[in-house]
């Protein structure tokens, strides 16, 4: 799975281009998780070092995508980062700050996909690793790094994914222990979060998935801990 952010302000030109990553999904069998920002500031200031390649619009209000760029080097000097912009001219700048590519508006999705292939080339390998999980009385075998967070509905664990939710019998702390990765950490008793997912921590609540997770008093030292260590690259 290859995980890309998407930033750019118009929201059209966003789903443009999902559309093309969803092109390469049916026709070329790649598999993508995608996150979108709709704004520079967006991106920057929810930053986590996990994506392996972002698609920036260079021409954004507020923060452009130059402005932005820098920003993202001083944090990650390796991410493939492909512009996509309206004039070819402004690509040229993307020299300054390691640009792979870049795209020209409007995207067509056959010299996207040229480009796509080209970039995945560069990326490095990831071997997917899978947790099985007995559900509806068969056994699944979902990715890891698609599971978002997991809570407890009755006696049963819920995994809510990148690909649905799924229910099997059992505790949270069994779960835990087949998942047993360092980057899943407890927000509360009965919530266990894939930091991989995590787009917004506040005071009390932690957004996963565009979904707001309690953080209780008891996890909270532990669970900003966790962040801190993993945003820092140290997970």
């Amino acid at each position: 799975m290859i995980r890309v952010a998407i930033v750019e302000d118009d929201s059209a030109e966003r789903e443009r281009l999902r559309a093309c990553l969803r092109w390469l999904e049916e026709s070329e069998g790649m598999r993508f998780h995608v996150t979108e920002f709709a704004s520079g500031t967006a991106f920057i200031g929810s930053f986590q070092p996990v994506y392996d390649l972002i698609f920036m619009d260079i021409e954004m209000p507020g923060m452009d995508g130059m402005e932005t760029a820098r920003a993202l080097r001083k944090m990650d000097a390796s991410v493939l980062l492909i512009f996509v912009t309206n004039m070819a001219q402004y690509a040229i700048a993307g020299y300054e700050v390691e640009a792979l590519d870049f795209i020209l508006k409007p995207v067509n999705r056959y010299s996207f996909a040229i480009k796509m292939k080209r970039a995945a080339a560069r990326i490095p390998k990831r071997i997917e690793e899978y947790v099985t999980i007995k559900c509806e009385g068969e056994l699944r075998q979902v990715p890891i790094s698609s599971v978002r967070w997991l809570d407890i509905d009755g006696h049963y664990v819920v995994y809510h994914t990148t690909e649905g939710d799924f229910e099997e019998y059992g505790t949270l702390k069994e779960a835990y222990g087949k998942l047993n990765r360092s980057f899943f950490v407890f927000a509360n008793r009965g919530c266990l979060v894939n930091l991989y997912h995590v787009s917004a921590v506040n005071k009390n609540s932690v957004t996963v998935g565009g979904s707001q997770l309690d953080i209780s008093r008891p996890q909270k030292k532990s669970f900003l801990a966790a962040m801190s260590d993993f945003m820092g690259g140290r997970r």
